[in-house]
């Protein structure tokens, strides 16, 4: 089966090589957020070993390795946009790569699971532009393949990296360890048990270490970025106690949309969703009551600044606007999709992906703004996972909560 990853790796390249020229070698103006990116990497050129000054005062909300890669690449070839498109252009490629080749020597679904990930139109955009997504979700990515692999040391490099690339990137590693506690909870038949396995099964701890890798940025800058840029992006106190649960109702539209339900469309399964209010009564009363009130009391609105003063939630609510639907008929479309997602990822017989959706969805709530590509990490992620989810969701028979064979 190597000769499948073999030669996907190739056709990859070559569509890598087509876009490069299609876009000019990257030659290009200064796109969007790029015009303050291009003025932190130059700031950061100037000190290669950044000192604790520097990470304090630098003005961005991101955590810095996109920078300080940056500025190494100033540092290198000079202070040309195209340089640092062709460093983001490199690490999407080296995604890709993780992509394929961390996956299984056998699933029926790798090349969906690809393209999925392929035809979200933020990887393209953040894969062609010096974005800092792209390495968020490179060092996310190749810390769940170091998990799956076994591999615990290599997932806590990856996913403090990953942390520090961005910050709600903490998801990933705190979905993995809430997962492995899971597992031994279920292996636990009492409450001494569970307290011995928890010390005798230490892979969660891994995970929790990078889980708390965000505190020295924290400690670093008082709060959870430089407080100056904080202020200029309107990220201000008040959003810091606030939390919005219209962007919660947002990020399961946007999972919805771009994963669940193609999902359902190429792999038939809509029997389960058809099935689940007979299967999982409690389970779907609580949906429904949890969706009613999210959009009658929390609907999904976009924060709207003189930072920020794009209408949209993102592309999805976008699309719908152009069509015509908006106000109530909107929210209970919304509403209808976050169901949707919620009895994909919500059962007795919870896995990896439903953990990973969990706290992703959950630390959305969170940010800033919404917006579809902030959903885009956790959709790369579940693809990925659903090329080794054999039974798509755990059955009774299963006989245990795990998602790849434990070793």
């Amino acid at each position: 089966m190597h000769s499948r990853k073999l030669y996907t790796s190739i056709g990859v390249l070559i569509l890598f090589i087509a876009v490069f020229f299609l876009k000019d070698r990257f030659t290009g103006p200064l796109y969007q957020d790029e015009n303050h990116y291009l003025v932190a990497a130059v700031t950061f050129s100037k000190e290669p070993i950044p000192s604790i000054n520097l990470l304090k005062t630098y003005n961005e909300l991101n955590t810095p390795i996109p920078f300080i890669l940056g500025g190494w690449v100033v540092s290198l070839f000079g202070e040309d946009i195209q340089y640092l498109r062709l460093l983001t252009y490199g690490v999407s490629f080296l995604l890709l790569m993780t992509f394929i080749w961390g996956a299984p020597e056998r699933s029926k679904r790798f090349f969906l699971c690809l393209g999925g990930l392929l035809v979200f139109p933020n990887y393209y955009l953040c894969s062609v532009y010096y974005y800092t997504d792209i390495f968020a979700m490179l060092t996310a990515l190749a810390g769940s393949v170091a998990y799956i692999k076994g591999k615990h040391l290599w997932g806590l490099l990856f996913f403090v990296a990953s942390v520090s690339c961005r910050q709600y990137m903490l998801a990933f590693p705190a979905a993995v360890a809430f997962y492995e506690m899971l597992l031994i909870w279920k292996r636990s038949n009492n409450m001494g048990l569970l307290i011995k396995n928890v010390f005798a099964d230490r892979t969660w701890m891994w995970y929790a270490l990078a889980v708390v890798s965000i505190v020295p940025w924290v400690l670093l800058w008082n709060g959870p970025a430089p407080a100056t840029v904080m202020a200029d992006q309107y990220y201000d106190s008040d959003k810091l106690v606030n939390y919005n649960f219209g962007y919660v109702l947002y990020a399961c539209v946007v999972l919805a949309a771009y994963y669940v339900i193609p999902e359902v469309i190429l792999t038939g399964k809509l029997r389960y969703f058809i099935e689940y209010p007979r299967k999982y009564p409690i389970y779907f009363a609580g949906i429904c009551a949890f969706v009613v009130l999210l959009v009658s009391f929390f609907p999904a609105k976009q924060a709207y600044n003189p930072y920020f003063t794009w209408p949209y939630l993102g592309y999805v609510d976008q699309l719908f606007m152009t069509v015509g639907i908006t106000g109530l008929v909107k929210q209970c479309l919304f509403g209808l999709m976050m169901m949707i997602t919620l009895m994909r990822f919500v059962s007795p017989y919870a896995n990896l992906a439903s953990c990973v959706v969990l706290f992703n969805v959950l630390l959305l709530g969170k940010a800033q703004l919404s917006w579809d590509k902030y959903s885009l990490p956790m959709i790369m992620v579940l693809w990925f996972l659903a090329m080794f989810d054999k039974y798509w969701i755990l059955s009774k028979s299963d006989g245990s909560a795990s998602l790849y064979p434990r070793k």
